[in-house]
This record gives structure tokens, sequence and C-alpha cells, in this order.
């Protein structure tokens, strides 16, 4: 069991410090087939998202618990509302973003399979948010930074919300 205020990071679970999610599967229950984070009280206080991204050895399921978020499919952005599930099949340009500062919306996020040093990623994106180029390199060894970016390439900026959600909300 990971209750509401833990985490699961590696098979570990403690106290989630974290501002921007929080993991509730870890690969390491489950052999790397399956990794499932969702969010705290603090994920959505902000506006933003990542950039356009494509996951080379996985795919990604996002399932709106409550609220709107946006999400872009290769060039279609759609908004998600509670209830909706976004698949983004391994291969496929795709990305996210919390539309609303304060946002009371959750999202499950579920990576299928899961290669380790992703989870490392998210473990260490949980604490700091979006990072740079120059965090990435300071936060992570080289070779794990090798192996993140052979298996998980930016293709794009994230999506600009103010203009999507004008074009969907007319």
């Amino acid at each position: 069991m990971v209750k509401a205020d833990e985490s699961r990071f590696f098979g570990k679970s403690n106290t989630s410090e974290a501002h921007f999610g929080r993991c509730i599967i870890s690969s390491s229950d489950t052999d790397n087939q399956l990794y499932i984070a969702g969010e705290n009280k603090k994920s959505n206080i902000k506006k933003g998202g990542p950039g356009l991204h494509i996951h080379y050895q996985d795919d990604e399921v996002f399932y709106v618990v409550s609220g709107e978020f946006l999400f872009q499919l290769e060039n279609e952005i759609i908004l998600g509302k509670a209830g909706d599930t976004v698949f983004a099949p391994r291969g496929l340009a795709h990305t996210y973003a919390n539309p609303y500062d304060n946002n009371p919306g959750e999202l499950l996020i579920i990576h299928q399979p899961i290669p380790p040093n992703l989870e490392k990623f998210y473990q260490v994106f949980s604490k700091l948010g979006y990072m740079s180029e120059k965090m990435l390199q300071e936060n992570f060894e080289p070779e794990v930074l090798e192996d993140l970016f052979k298996n998980n390439a930016f293709v794009g900026p994230p999506i600009d919300i103010d203009a999507a959600l004008k074009k969907l909300k007319g």
C-alpha cells in the first residue's frame, strides 16, 4: 500500500516531499514492466508542461482523474477532462500540460514497460520540476543521461497553453 502522502521510487516507500508528483507503482515492484505516477497537493500550482517528446521504449498512458489537462499527440492538441484517457504509444511525439495556475485537477501517468533510468529521471523531476540541460547535467551521471537521451527525445516545444485554450474553447 502506498498512502496518499507517500512515494515509492525504486520500491522504497517514504513520505513524499515532491512538488511535481510521486511514484505510486515502481519499476522495482514490476521488473521494469510498469510505472505509475500520481500527483500531490502541490503538483499543479503552476501551469505548464514538458516539451514535445518521444519515448522509444515505453508506452505512456494519461488518465485524467479530475479537472482538465491539455494533451498533444503529434500535431493535434486536445483537452482532456475527468474520466478521459490518452494513450501515447512508443515512438509517437506527445506531451501534456497543466493549463491553469492552482489547478485542482489530478492526472495519473502510466509507463509500460519502464526503463530504470527513466524512473531515476522522474525521481529527480518530482522534486525539481522541468529541468534545463544544465540542470540535467548537474543531477545525472553522464551514462544515465546518455541512456535517457538514447531512449527519449525532445522534438518540440511545450504546448502554447493560452493559444490552445483559445482555439479549443473558442
